[in-house]
């Protein structure tokens, strides 16, 4: 290692240190235990010390030549360099921290929630971890209200809803676990923590309802900007023409869904689609139905020899009782990116358990039916996608890139593995689905899939380029890509959230298909469909573009 790598990797370190330190949740999450009893410094001091660090650790990259890296540094220069940036426009734009309170009622849910999802050892060994973030809570919640002034309703609203999750599990969420796992809660920490929560959801209704904002996104440039640090986007990409691509699609997956409905014996889309909760497994068998049809999926790869799938078992498993009641009120995700570190060898996936009322069990089931499992927990979550992604992110060699992809408190925890993860598993589920796993009908479904996708791309410009408001990106959804309303509602206000979020599915998948089409024509003969997506994985979770990039100039490099 030259003296300039030597620099680059002790500033690499700082750059971690910094990163999880500041964001001890994410840290959680990546498998990182020595953070776990830390919840983030929100106060203004804290804040101001973040956006300090943030100028330091760029000033000091700034100083480091990065033409004399290797190119695995260099990926992570740019990116570390990106991050940065967009951690310190976030700062500095305000909209983050003083009117968005989502950015508190996340972190305080999951400081709570992540041991239990994320850190595998005993109960008695997270214990005084715990105690410590649950302590901790009051200052958290104090600090939340001295920083936020106004906020969009639908943001506020959704931070009441996470309020509610949170003390439904300081309840008998924590109830449960006492009971059941041996977890020792001190009343008086717990009953401070629950009185901190409900004084911030009061403080939510009551307060900074009165003071709403009207949002229209994060603004042009600064949406440029979000493209350029975390997917490697141009600045002269053309945002209103990539709309109106993605709108070209929208028109074409109706058209085709309009048209192919008859050869199902169906006059419109909806019968057709509705047709799918028909296939559902039997009572007995639904909970056993996810684990076959993940092998199920395994064999389809070999056969199709799709990509090379090393053992990494996971479990599907009911959500936890400490949870259920919990889960719909926050982002509790049912297949979550394995730590970094600390993984266990064997992931625990978690699904909805069956409804134990038998009058129940039959919607349950036509709900949660044989198209949901195959294609959302076995294709893109818990098998060829995001889990077969992530167990390739952690051997990348860029540092960033194993563990961009990991899931956070309400996002990404690093936006520049969203091309990636997320075009990937889109991308991959469907070459799969019409290799054989999926069903006529199923494939028929996945129309609306690929239409969803491009709405989300169209919102999410048009949103933040200040065209649409929250309630037109609404609108948009239900009647483009007909999402019923609270799924629209919900999609709306999370892209608003995160701008650059929605983005990523669409143009992920294009960029993976474009990239094939590219690789395979200069190879000619000597393409192979499985050692493309075995190369291509390896990068772990960088920016598509780069991936692109690096991988097209190796080629030129061989010619």
């Amino acid at each position: 290692m030259t003296e300039i790598e030597s620099r680059f990797s002790q500033w690499s370190d700082d750059f971690f240190v910094h990163m999880f330190a500041r964001r001890p949740v994410d840290a959680t999450f990546a498998g990182l235990r020595e953070y776990n009893a830390m919840l983030p410094d929100m106060s203004g001091e804290g804040l101001a010390e973040t956006r300090e660090e943030i100028d330091g650790l760029l000033r000091r990259l700034s100083e480091i030549d990065r033409d004399a890296l290797d190119k695995f540094q260099r990926i992570d220069y740019d990116l570390a360099k990106g991050f940065l940036l967009m951690q310190g426009w976030e700062r500095d734009d305000g909209i983050m921290y003083r009117c968005n309170p989502v950015t508190y009622t996340g972190e305080a849910a999951f400081a709570l929630l992540s041991p239990f999802l994320s850190d595998f050892r005993p109960v008695p060994e997270k214990q005084s971890d715990f105690h410590a973030r649950l302590s901790g809570l009051p200052r958290f919640y104090a600090d939340a209200r001295q920083n936020l002034v106004q906020a969009p309703h639908a943001w506020t609203e959704r931070a009441i809803k996470e309020c509610t999750g949170t003390l439904l599990f300081l309840g008998e969420g924590l109830d449960h676990l006492i009971a059941q796992e041996g977890l020792a809660v001190d009343p008086n920490c717990r009953s401070a923590a629950i009185e901190a929560c409900e004084g911030f959801s009061r403080f939510l209704e009551e307060d900074l309802s009165d003071k709403p904002l009207e949002y229209t996104g994060c603004g042009k440039t600064a949406f440029r900007n979000i493209l350029g640090w975390a997917h490697g986007i141009d600045q002269d990409f053309d945002l209103h023409a990539y709309a109106a691509h993605a709108e070209q699609i929208i028109r074409q997956c109706s058209a085709a869904l309009e048209s192919q409905a008859p050869q199902f014996g169906c006059t419109t889309p909806e019968v057709a689609l509705a047709r799918l909760r028909d296939a559902h497994p039997d009572a007995e068998g639904y909970l056993s139905s996810y684990g076959e049809l993940w092998e199920a999926s395994r064999k389809l790869n070999e056969r199709e020899r799709l990509v090379t799938w090393d053992d990494n078992p996971i479990e599907y498993q009911p959500i936890p009782l400490w949870a259920r009641n919990v889960q719909p009120y926050l982002y509790f995700l049912f297949y979550r990116c394995p730590p970094r570190w600390h993984k266990p060898p064997t992931y625990r996936y978690h699904v909805y358990p069956l409804e134990e009322t038998a009058s129940l069990q039959e919607e349950f089931l036509r709900a949660n039916n044989t198209f949901v499992i195959k294609t959302n927990h076995v294709l893109h979550h818990g098998g060829i996608g995001h889990h077969v992604q992530n167990y390739n992110a952690v051997r990348s060699r860029s540092r960033i890139a194993q563990v961009a992809a990991n899931d956070g408190p309400a996002r990404l925890t690093m936006l520049c593995g969203g091309t990636l993860c997320e075009g990937w598993a889109c991308y991959i589920s469907e070459l799969a689905g019409h290799r054989g796993f999926l069903e006529p009908l199923e494939l028929y479904a996945e129309l609306s899939s690929r239409r969803r996708m491009a709405a989300r791309a169209v919102v999410d410009i048009r949103l933040h380029t200040g065209q649409y408001s929250i309630e037109d990106a609404e609108a948009y959804y239900r009647e483009y890509a007909k999402m019923p309303g609270a799924a629209a509602h919900g999609e709306a206000v999370k892209n608003s959230l995160f701008p650059g979020g929605a983005i990523m599915y669409l143009y992920g998948v294009e960029q993976i298909e474009a990239l094939r089409d590219e690789v395979a024509r200069r190879l000619g003969t000597d393409f192979s469909l499985q050692r493309f997506h075995d190369e291509f994985l390896s990068y772990g979770t960088v920016p598509v573009s780069r991936i692109a990039q690096e991988m097209l100039a190796d080629l030129d490099g061989q010619s």
